[in-house]
């Protein structure tokens, strides 16, 4: 009786918080309970006739220190226990369902890891789609996957993010879905019994190796067991939809070492690219890892992709199948998540709203003086706008434009979601003389300024309109003009040319190459002074062929 007594004060005062455990041993555990709520398992140790102590144990993703020099999420299990002890009808009457240690066996979660499932439910778990399959895969030990599959065109998956580049035509008849990534958990009760649990934020599901055979419990409403089945390689073809819907931060970190290192850890903090870095970008679809000889990528399936002798890479965002651009010393190139080169990016399709603003800048010349006219109008405004600027510094005989060497310029609500070239129309390209320069402008109406009202007729339609007082502005200069040419090209750089030379603006102080030529998003082929190379325009350096060879 003083033991017992002992037991339940000891137990009462423990609340355990443990962290970056996959596997968590309670040998003390004789029975565990479940229910439709996922936010807790409930533990029970038998401690006489019809007596139980009560634990419940919870999981979280949390951001938390795990070194002195960084944060990460990782997975961290709560065990606490409960004020008094139960009887077998008690926790009957409290929880749906509870399973005792003795009508489990054991089992090793690795002997699972690369196989797939069919979850045997009966139809009566609730689904996105009509006569899909409810799939159980386990990609890695430390990660698996409830996936909704259904053997369709991709119709209905057409501005869908796709991840990998296996995936194949909208037309073709395969199997396509959505995928819920879960972290597997290995609790170990009396005997070495065992249970799986997944987990995202709470636990969602159980996998109980009974003495009959595996069951699989959904954790809703409905908590009757379902069957597993292995399927092989049934739904090989459902692989570009595996990390469609995954929040990478709450599987994949970067974390620094207390020596300034970088390592890749998962949510219990295992070091999954098993070395250190320099450096460690986790972007959408790659792991770039840097070290002071070059680049290591590796996909979302942490496979190490085959780039040559790497020097820099960047990940192409908003493509519906994962794109890397790459640099090593024989070029620029682009690839795919399995390694294989592309010919260009492929750019997720976007959908578009009607009823936005529409913009636009026209370039004029009014009685010797030059002018700009920037009219709003379009179904996304009430009222319509004239608003009209002379350029003070812009002489008659001047040619002026924009940018892109043209007169007009529009542009509307959706152009910076499209990503449509932007040509600084503020900015105005003047050719005096034979040279070039540009000059900037303000178009901007003062506070106390009174539009005049009026209409405009569309046929049988009007529309209200607000014409303001021509103002007279004057620039500022951002080139001077000494250049022989200046062009915004369709990458939305602005080159600049001088003597034979050319630059890009904001990156060149004046023309520095011989030969300046886009080869991909990132990287362009230049030639200075007679030697060969390339520019990484994202970080503005250069990699001359002369000087690669000694890295």
């Amino acid at each position: 009786m003083r033991k017992f007594v002992f037991f339940l004060l000891f137990s009462c005062c423990i609340m355990t918080s443990l962290y970056a455990q996959q596997r968590l041993p309670l040998p003390d555990v004789d029975a565990i309970g479940y229910g439709a709520d996922g936010s807790w398992i409930d533990l029970y140790t038998k401690l006489g006739t019809d007596r139980y102590a009560h634990r419940r144990l919870q999981i979280d993703r949390k951001e938390i220190s795990i070194s002195k020099a960084s944060a990460a999420y990782q997975m961290v299990w709560h065990l606490y226990s409960c004020n008094d002890t139960l009887s077998r009808s008690d926790i009957e009457k409290a929880r749906e369902y509870c399973v005792d240690a003795n009508n489990l066996r054991y089992i090793a979660l690795e002997s699972y890891v690369g196989k797939t499932f069919d979850i045997k439910e009966d139809g009566n778990w609730k689904r996105n789609e009509e006569k899909s399959n409810y799939v159980l895969k386990f990609l890695r030990p430390d990660l698996a996957f409830i996936q909704q599959l259904r053997y369709t065109k991709a119709d209905r998956y057409t501005y869908r993010v796709i991840t990998t580049s296996s995936c194949v035509p909208d037309s073709v008849t395969t199997w396509r879905g959505m995928s819920q990534p879960l972290s597997p958990l290995v609790l170990e009760l009396k005997g070495g019994k065992t249970v799986l649990l997944f987990a995202y934020r709470s636990f969602d599901y159980l996998l109980l190796p009974t003495i009959k055979g595996d069951q699989f419990v959904k954790l809703s409403r409905d908590c009757q067991p379902a069957e597993l089945t292995e399927v092989g390689n049934k739904y090989d073809a459902a692989a570009p939809y595996d990390f469609m819907n995954i929040v990478l931060k709450d599987f994949l970190n970067v974390k620094k070492t207390d020596e300034g290192r970088c390592q890749l850890v998962n949510a219990f903090g295992e070091n999954m690219l098993k070395q250190d870095y320099d450096s460690i970008i986790c972007g959408n679809r790659f792991i770039i890892a840097h070290t002071k000889k070059g680049v290591d990528v590796y996909n979302l399936y942490l496979q190490k992709l085959n780039l040559g002798n790497a020097m820099v890479a960047y990940e192409i965002p908003n493509c519906m199948i994962g794109c890397i651009n790459v640099l090593n010393r024989n070029g620029a190139f682009y690839c795919d998540e399995t390694g294989e080169k592309m010919k260009n990016p492929w750019k997720i399709r976007l959908g578009v709203c009607g009823t936005v603003p529409h913009w636009t800048y026209s370039l004029l010349k009014k009685r010797g003086q030059y002018q700009l006219k920037y009219y709003t109008a379009g179904p996304g405004v009430t009222c319509e706008e004239d608003k009209r600027y002379v350029l003070s510094d812009c002489q008659p005989t001047d040619s002026i434009s924009f940018l892109d060497g043209k007169k007009e310029y529009r542009c509307n609500g959706n152009s910076w979601f499209l990503g449509d070239l932007y040509v600084r129309p503020e900015w105005i390209r003047v050719g005096r003389n034979g040279k070039f320069g540009i000059l900037a402008y303000d178009y901007k109406q003062p506070n106390d300024v009174e539009p005049k009202e009026g209409t405009v007729k569309y046929g049988d339609w009007e529309r209200p309109l607000e014409t303001y007082p021509i103002r007279t502005l004057k620039g500022k200069t951002i080139l001077p003009m000494v250049y022989d040419s200046i062009m915004m090209h369709n990458n939305g750089y602005i080159y600049f040319y001088k003597d034979g030379k050319v630059g890009i603006y904001s990156y060149n102080d004046t023309p520095v190459y011989d030969e300046l030529e886009q080869s991909t998003r990132y990287f362009y082929h230049i030639v200075k002074d007679g030697v060969s190379g390339w520019l990484d325009l994202k970080k503005n350096k250069e990699y001359l062929l002369n000087n690669i060879g000694n890295r």
